[in-house]
């Protein structure tokens, strides 16, 4: 029990530091391949040169910080002043765009959003007769009688990439999976996914 508690409070932990620090380091990143490229004079500021270090330091590394910035989002700050400086970096022109837009991602993927109320689905993808795992992320109204939903396809291994489909409500199979039951289907590659399908998977 004390171990599931502890595992569950590390899990917590990473992932509201993942929350915090991803779309700024993904805007970071993309600021520094603009910089790069269209004014090589800035280049040597974001290179960080032929620094020798162990294998595996990078990874330790950023486990300690998504942890620490994880402590110090839930514990320390408020959520009122966390969503303060998401305002502030929001307001920011070009950089704003690249923000939001990430953030929203890393939302989405982390259920934060609600879509544990929407629900995982099966579409046929890439073609019929095939099923992929996807998350309705939207309700888009009615075409021609039918009530149309945005689908999210997350790819394996990377569920943050994917495709965006819009389908009819009635060509979308629903499913009792968790958004953790699908990340975890898709990051393995589907070797899990006969344990949680057989366990979930509502009748067709």
């Amino acid at each position: 029990m004390l171990l599931k508690k502890f595992l569950l409070h590390i899990r917590t932990t990473l992932i509201a530091g993942l929350l915090a620090i991803l779309p700024i380091g993904v805007t970071l990143f993309v600021l520094k391949f603009f910089f790069e490229l269209l004014d090589p004079i800035l280049g040597p500021i974001f290179d960080m040169g032929n620094v020798r270090i162990f294998p595996g330091l990078g990874v330790i590394v950023l486990l300690i910080l998504l942890y620490v910035v994880g402590i110090i989002t839930t514990k320390i700050l408020s959520a009122r002043i966390v969503n303060v400086g998401h305002k502030l970096i929001e307001k920011i022109p070009v950089i704003s765009s690249i923000y939001s837009t990430t953030r929203s991602g890393v939302e989405i993927l982390s259920g934060t959003q609600g879509f544990e109320s929407r629900g995982v689905v099966l579409v046929d993808f890439p073609r019929p007769a095939m099923k992929a795992i996807g998350l309705i992320t939207a309700e888009l109204g009615v075409l021609n009688g039918e009530p149309m939903v945005a689908v999210y396809i997350p790819t394996t291994p990377v569920p943050s990439s994917g495709f965006l489909i819009v389908v009819a409500l009635s060509d979308v199979t629903p499913t009792d999976i968790s958004v953790d039951d699908a990340m975890k289907i898709i990051v393995s590659g589907g070797i899990l996914a006969n344990e949680i399908f057989s366990s979930t998977l509502k009748d067709m």
